[in-house]
């Protein structure tokens, strides 16, 4: 495996337990800023990896995490800053085609964008199966150097999103989790 690959997985590594930090961050702040560090770091693995897909739409993973932080401004609160997020991914996504697998990539990350936008914790953790699962094939897929760090990150993502949706299941009819 060559150095530059090396580098990149190690920084994949250091993403990826960001991103198991955000699962046990307690505050919706906390989440955005340890989430948006472990896509910083992606945004870095996958431009070492030549993976600009993951690249250019994690870049606007990270202005997301931000709307996202600041939801609470009145700019920020509209319903259709998810809307507008994914229809910039949507647009994004045909200037960096590297062939079939950016799709799983694309419908992925437009997915979770939505879901975080607007569903409850629940409902983003049931998402969270078929979105890590599609950006998982994704970083399966790349030519020549595939994420096994993203590999990592997805695979905890969906196994605690299934331990999160047993965990915060209702358990009577009046419970609002």
């Amino acid at each position: 495996m060559e150095p530059h690959i090396i580098i990149a997985q190690i920084i994949g590594l250091v993403a990826m337990a960001f991103s198991f930090i955000t699962y046990q961050m307690k505050s919706n702040r906390g989440v955005m800023v340890m989430l948006s560090l472990a896509t910083t770091l992606f945004c870095i693995h996958y431009s070492i990896l030549g993976a600009t897909t993951g690249l250019v739409l994690n870049i606007v993973g990270i202005v997301r995490n931000i709307c996202y932080y600041f939801k609470d401004k009145k700019v920020l609160s509209s319903k259709v800053v998810p809307i507008i997020l994914a229809a910039i991914m949507a647009v994004l996504s045909v200037f960096t085609w590297e062939g079939y697998h950016s799709a799983f990539f694309v419908v992925g990350i437009t997915i979770n964008t939505l879901a975080m936008g607007y569903l409850s914790s629940q409902g983003l953790r049931k998402s969270i199966l078929l979105t890590s699962t599609l950006i998982l094939i994704y970083d399966a897929l790349i030519p020549g150097n595939p994420s096994v760090s993203g590999m990592l990150n997805e695979t905890i993502a969906i196994t605690s999103s299934i331990i999160g949706i047993i965990r915060f299941r209702k358990t009577a009819p009046n419970d609002n989790q």
